[in-house]
This record gives C-alpha cells, structure tokens and sequence, in this order.
C-alpha cells in the first residue's frame, strides 16, 4: 500500500505520455489510499482541464469516476491536529499535510510530485519518477 497525492491519480487517470510513470507504479503497487481531500482536488484539477478546452465534462466525470474505483474504500479522514502539527513541523499547507499525515499514520510512503512535500517530508515522501522506476 502507498499513499498517492492528487497529482499522481491525475496523471493515472489523464494518462497519455505523462500518465506512463503512475501507470507503471500502479502496476507496481495498486493499493493505492489517499486522505478524504483528495476527491476534491482531483475534481478541481480535472474542472481546470475542461475549462481550457484539454477534456470534456463527460471525460473529466469518468476520469474522476476512474480515480474513485482505483482508490475504492482506502480515503481516510485525517485529525485536524495531526495535520497541523505536520503542516508546522515541515512547513507545508495544510492540504499536503493530509498526505503525509496518512503516510506516517499508515507507515506507508507517500508518492508525490511536489518538490516542497519531497524536502519537507523525506521519512515518507519519495517521487513518482524514483518509486515508479
């Protein structure tokens, strides 16, 4: 099991050429968890592609379907004081606290795309480019 943040399901379920490395890690590990924030997020980020003409509305409700089946019952709501003592500890937002307070709650790793969720948390955080290859 790892804990994937809301860019890695992205490109899982965008796919193409930027999708290949969570494709790959998926094979790898498909029991995939994230924190309850990352649906929204997902929506959001998929609501972005839409409005600049990259997907459909009927494409982004399937990818954002597509993201609910691959992460099935794992999304976890996470303490609002776990979340901001990691948040203050390695000085991130809130939201990417989430992630890491799941990771070290679940003694996972958590895949990411982002460079300050890398240097802020590197106990649990690793890159979707490292853990996939």
């Amino acid at each position: 099991m790892i804990v994937v943040d809301t860019n890695v399901a992205v490109r899982l379920v965008v796919g193409g050429e930027k999708g290949a490395d969570a494709a790959r890690l998926h094979e790898r590990d498909g029991e995939w968890t994230a924190p309850s924030i990352l649906p929204s997020e997902l929506r959001n980020v998929l609501l972005g592609y839409v409005r600049r003409g990259e997907i459909t509305p009927d494409e982004a409700k399937a990818m954002a379907g597509d993201a609910g089946r691959v992460l099935g019952n794992r999304i976890y709501d996470m303490p609002g004081d776990a979340v901001i003592d990691v948040a203050l500890e390695c000085g991130l937002t809130a939201y990417d606290a989430e992630f890491v307070a799941l990771a070290r709650a679940a003694g996972v790793m958590l895949v990411t795309m982002d460079a300050a969720v890398l240097r802020g948390a590197p106990d649990v955080a690793v890159s979707l480019e490292a853990f996939a290859s």
